[in-house]
């Protein structure tokens, strides 16, 4: 016999469900943008980052990237800066 839904359940549940859409929502995001640029063959990944002192510094990540390798040169990117005193640090494609 099985235990009647609680609203505990039915809470755990939703959570789940809107987790897995938000992951998935984000995960799509980079693929739309990339190919709602047009019809760049190449592109740079570029760096952005802020520090509490208010300096920011935009630096080329990489130059002549392939359409297919830009999620993984951003994955890349975005992982290479985890400490440090950065207020702000993202990575983002630029078609060539």
């Amino acid at each position: 016999m099985t235990k009647p839904v609680t609203p505990v359940d039915m809470k755990k549940a939703l959570l789940r469900g809107l987790c897995a859409a938000t992951l998935m929502a984000l995960i799509g995001f980079v693929p739309v943008g990339i190919s709602a640029a047009g019809d760049s063959k190449t592109w740079s990944v570029a760096v952005h980052i802020e520090y509490p002192d208010g300096f920011v510094y935009e630096h080329a990540f990489a130059t002549g990237v392939p359409t297919s390798d830009v999620p993984s040169i951003l994955a890349a990117c975005n992982g290479a800066h985890r400490f440090g005193s950065a207020v702000r640090y993202h990575c983002f494609p630029i078609p060539e």
